[in-house]
């Protein structure tokens, strides 16, 4: 029996080549930031070295920052004004004439009212000489106050001729309206003049608006509002009988010496008497 040989036969798978991976060249870093960094030369091997990062920020500005910013640098560099301080003394007038309130009381009774209406004139050109900011007519003024004094007046003259005619035992060609005992009582229509004064709406005007001009003045001079005259109280001292005018000249005088004195202080100034 013939022996079976069995020959192995081997086979061999024939040999893959894989192919080798190429090197893989990383890319340059490129400063995204540097815009100003030169390329690398055409053909060159070399590249470039690129620069260091930035890091400042700018953020965009538009027209009215910018504007902004130079209108401050622009203000920064001009120098501040330089503001010249103004005294009182040298922002006021000439002060007025020291008087005696006293004396400007008596002055009045003597002359039956007429030096008032010149004392009253005279203050308010002082007043307005003081301070030309103030709008001052002293005569205005004192015409609207003399107008009540002159119907006083008239009223006490005409009650005096009737009872001189009556004494005289002098008839009048008319009848004057008026007993001899009504004339007695008409002697003191003087007396009446601050009441005529309150009721003419023109003559208080004038009262009140020379009380606020003092007022006025005592702000100018530096008082203080809690010690400055206060025109509407003040005005009612007309009120008083017999003595209540008197002792609204006397109030007013002595303010205004006050004030000449704050605005130009003199120890050695003497006053008037008159």
């Amino acid at each position: 029996m013939a022996k079976a040989t069995t020959t192995s036969t081997e086979i061999t798978e024939p040999a893959l080549s894989v192919p080798e991976e190429a090197p893989v060249e990383e890319p340059a870093a490129v400063d995204a930031e540097d815009d100003s960094a030169a390329p690398a030369a055409h053909g060159s091997s070399t590249p470039t070295q690129p620069s260091p990062p930035n890091w400042s920020f700018h953020p965009p500005r538009d027209d009215s920052t910018a504007r902004y910013l130079a209108n401050r640098q622009r203000l920064a560099a001009t120098p501040s004004p330089v503001v010249p301080v103004i005294t009182p003394s040298a922002a006021l007038g000439p002060i007025g004439k020291r008087r005696s309130p006293a004396a400007v009381a008596l002055l009045s009774v003597l002359t039956l009212g007429a030096y008032a209406l010149i004392w009253h004139k005279r203050i308010n050109t002082e007043m307005g000489d003081f301070d030309t900011r103030m709008h001052v007519r002293p005569g205005r003024s004192a015409l609207a106050v003399a107008i009540p004094w002159l119907l006083g007046l008239l009223i006490s003259m005409a009650g005096a001729a009737r009872i001189v005619l009556d004494q005289l035992h002098v008839g009048l060609p008319f009848d004057p309206h008026f007993s001899i005992t009504q004339a007695y009582f008409m002697l003191a229509g003087l007396l009446v003049v601050p009441y005529l004064e309150l009721a003419l709406a023109f003559s208080a005007a004038a009262v009140v608006m020379t009380l606020e001009r003092v007022r006025t003045a005592e702000d100018r001079s530096g008082l203080t509002t809690d010690v400055q005259v206060r025109p509407t109280e003040a005005a009612w001292l007309l009120i008083i009988p017999i003595v209540g005018g008197l002792a609204l000249e006397a109030l007013v005088q002595r303010r205004l010496n006050a004030v000449w004195e704050q605005a130009m202080p003199s120890p050695v100034a003497r006053i008037s008497q008159y």
